[in-house]
C-alpha cells in the first residue's frame, strides 16, 4: 500500500472513530508572482512571489494569537499538490511530512515541501514602503527539513500561504493554491545547433549582410592605414633634411 492511500485511510478511520478534523480556516488570497516589472521573477530554479501581505491578520477564535502563529509557504508539483492537502488533515506534523531535500527526489516521494516565512505581525495590513517579496528557492542546495530550496529545473509549481499552530504543528489556516508557474528551461551549448541550414530566411539575409559590412570596414581600415604609412615615409624624408635648412638661421 502507498504512503498516499495509509495516510488517507488513517485521515478517514479518524473521523469514522473519534470525529476528529482540523479545522483549517480558508481564505480567498491567491499568492501571485510579483506583479513588477523586476529581472529574475522566474528562472529555471527560483520564483519571487508577493509576500502575504494581511493574509492571516483578521482572524479570530484560533488556537494560536498573532504573535505566536507561524506564516509557512508549501511549494508543490504534480502530484505534491493532493499530496499536501491529504497530509494536513491527518495526524502528522506538517511541518516534517516532506522534507526538502527529498521532496522531489523521485516521482515517487510526497513532490512538496514546507518553508517558514515568519509570524502574521510580520505581514501587517496597509500600504508598506518598498517592494515586499519572498523568493522561493533563496537558499539554494540547503539539506535542511524545512529550507527554502531550489526548485527542480524547468518544472510547474504551485504555492499557497498556511498558518501552522506552533504547538500542534498542524495547519489552522490557508490560502488557496496560485496559479501554476512554469520555471524556465535551461539549455546547455552542445544543444545549440548552429548549422547554418537550421535558420530562417530573414536570419540568413542578415547574417551575410552583416558579414558584407565588416568586410568593406575592414578593407576602409586597411586603405586609411596603408595612407597613413605612407604619409608618415614623406613626411620623415623631409624632416632628415630640416637640420641643413635649419643650420642658416644659426648664430
Amino acid at each position: 500500500m502507498s504512503w498516499t492511500y495509509m495516510l488517507s485511510y488513517t485521515y478517514f478511520f479518524s473521523v469514522f472513530m473519534f470525529g476528529v478534523r482540523p479545522q483549517i480556516v480558508s481564505l480567498d488570497h491567491i499568492p501571485e508572482i510579483l506583479p513588477y516589472e523586476a529581472s529574475g521573477r522566474v528562472t529555471s530554479t527560483t520564483i519571487v512571489l508577493g509576500q502575504p501581505l494581511c493574509y492571516f491578520n483578521t482572524l479570530t477564535q484560533l488556537k494560536c494569537s498573532q504573535s505566536t502563529c507561524q506564516v509557512w509557504a508549501a511549494i508543490a508539483s504534480g502530484p505534491g499538490i493532493n499530496n499536501f492537502d491529504i497530509d494536513k488533515l491527518v495526524a502528522v506534523q506538517i511541518v516534517s511530512a516532506s522534507p526538502y531535500p527529498i521532496a522531489f527526489s523521485s516521482q515517487t516521494n510526497r513532490m512538496y515541501f514546507v518553508t517558514k516565512l515568519g509570524r502574521p505581525k510580520d505581514f501587517p495590513c496597509g500600504q508598506l514602503p518598498g517592494i515586499k517579496y519572498f523568493r522561493v528557492g533563496a537558499e539554494g542546495n540547503c539539506t535542511n527539513t524545512n529550507c527554502n530550496g531550489i526548485l527542480p529545473p524547468g518544472s510547474t509549481v504551485r504555492v499557497k500561504y498556511i498558518l501552522i499552530d506552533p504547538v500542534s504543528r498542524g495547519v489552522v489556516s490557508e490560502s488557496k493554491w496560485s496559479y501554476p508557474i512554469s520555471l524556465t528551461s535551461t539549455r546547455s551549448w552542445s544543444s545549440i545547433d548552429e548549422w547554418l541550414g537550421k535558420r530562417s530566411g530573414g536570419m540568413v539575409v542578415i547574417t551575410v549582410i552583416s558579414s558584407c559590412l565588416l568586410a568593406v570596414l575592414l578593407l576602409l581600415l586597411g586603405a586609411v592605414l596603408l595612407l597613413d604609412g605612407l604619409g608618415s615615409f614623406r613626411g620623415g624624408h623631409d624632416i632628415t633634411t630640416g637640420p641643413g635648412i635649419l643650420g642658416q638661421y644659426s648664430y
